[in-house]
């Protein structure tokens, strides 16, 4: 594809970092340019001012490039949702109800609802149901302005069902623009068949599942429940140790109903990140901040089940990289929607809007690995959201509309 300029846009984010993260108090430094231009075909090629880009234009720098006028609006890097479970099957607005009448997630989960509710349902399914679920919410979030999604198994809890989810998945990614990443989370509960057998149903994991899965190339990341009522510590670095045989990075479910120490777990093994977090240690910020494990915070399910939120003012003065994601899934938290998620977090987690904004996009990416996503500067993926407007700050501050009027991936229109 030729070379396209957006030009006279209102006021670009660019995100950029040479570590590929943004950490701490540097999470404010968002590199705002105003009355600026972009240059790119399927990746950025130049970002700068008007002026100069006139300047360059005028050289003869620039003497095939379409040009698109963006004055009064903003642009910034398409969202990264870094935790998702879009493939699921069923509806839990039952659970909904009963939350709402004061009965807890927990205690749903005990009366077989919950993740299990939901398991019995995606077994009941094919492939291409599981799929079709998938595809439908990945394109609603792409609305919403997430360009880049990660999407876990863990609904189905047998080699079968688990394996349908993975491929599932990955009929998800060949059938959408955005980038699409995979997480095997068959340790996401215990199956009923294997309650009284809790080894045995980790060693199908390890020496059923995670082989097939290596073969196939299903994953690139496995993930483990470290919380009270699922895995234990000791569990959770047993299969994420066994997952590594196999070239699948880890992630971890960490501190969310109670503390277990999954923070500090995540750390001792090189997670690339820890999600949730609500019930953090102190002593765990401070290890999560001097390690690369990014924390995920999910505010959309506190704000869900009606919890305290994950103290994200503490961890961002501790030095942490923290990310924001949408935890989309059936149960406890339904929503695909990022723009929200930021708006959450300003309100009810002290972020600030530039400290959401870089969790939403750069530091998500680098929850999953990713160098060339979630910024805006020469050689990363032309992956840009076009607000309707100029002024970041409405997406927090104007909330509940789609404030994404343009969405480019790759340096393609959708």
């Amino acid at each position: 594809m030729g070379l396209v300029a957006f030009t006279e846009i209102g006021s670009v984010l660019m995100m950029r970092s040479s570590s590929n993260r943004l950490s701490g108090s540097a999470m404010n430094d968002i590199g705002v340019l105003r009355n600026a231009a972009i240059v790119f075909d399927e990746q950025i090629r130049w970002v700068g001012s008007m002026d100069d880009y006139v300047a360059g234009r005028t050289a003869g720098q620039w003497s095939n490039v379409g040009e698109i006028s963006l004055k009064g609006h903003c642009v910034m890097p398409g969202f990264v949702d870094s935790h998702t479970h879009i493939v699921f099957a069923g509806s839990r607005a039952n659970e909904y109800g009963r939350r709402l009448q004061g009965v807890s997630y927990q205690q749903i989960a005990s009366e077989g609802g919950g993740i299990l509710s939901t398991m019995r349902a995606v077994r009941d399914s094919s492939v291409e149901e599981l799929a079709d679920m998938g595809i439908r919410y990945a394109l609603s979030a792409m609305k919403y302005g997430t360009t880049t999604i990660e999407i876990k198994s863990g609904y189905g809890l047998s080699v079968a069902s688990e394996l349908a989810q993975l491929r599932a998945i990955r009929l998800v990614r060949e059938q959408v623009p955005m980038r699409v990443m995979s997480t095997f989370l068959g340790a996401h509960d215990i199956p009923p068949e294997y309650r009284d057998n809790r080894a045995g149903y980790i060693d199908v994991l390890c020496e059923e599942m995670l082989p097939i899965i290596a073969e196939e190339g299903l994953a690139d990341f496995c993930d483990v429940f470290a919380d009270t009522g699922y895995y234990t510590i000791a569990e959770t670095e047993y299969i994420l140790g066994k997952a590594a045989d196999y070239g699948l990075r880890s992630k971890v479910h960490a501190d969310e109903l109670s503390y277990v120490g999954a923070a500090e777990c995540a750390v001792r093994i090189g997670a690339i990140s820890a999600d949730h977090l609500l019930c953090i240690s102190e002593q765990g910020m401070k290890n999560m901040a001097s390690s690369v494990t990014v924390g995920t915070l999910l505010p959309g399910t506190a704000y869900n089940l009606r919890l305290p939120y994950a103290p994200a003012r503490a961890m961002i003065e501790a030095g942490m990289t923290v990310a924001l994601a949408t935890d989309c899934n059936p149960g406890s938290c339904l929503s695909e929607n990022m723009q929200m998620m930021i708006s959450l977090a300003c309100t009810n987690m002290r972020m600030t809007v530039e400290e959401a904004l870089a969790a939403s996009t750069i530091n998500g990416a680098a929850a999953l690995g990713l160098t060339d996503k979630g910024q805006l500067s020469p050689g990363k993926d032309a992956d840009m959201i076009i607000m309707s407007n100029e002024e970041y700050a409405n997406i927090a501050y104007h909330f509940g509309v789609n404030h994404i009027e343009q969405v480019w991936i790759k340096g393609k229109k959708q």
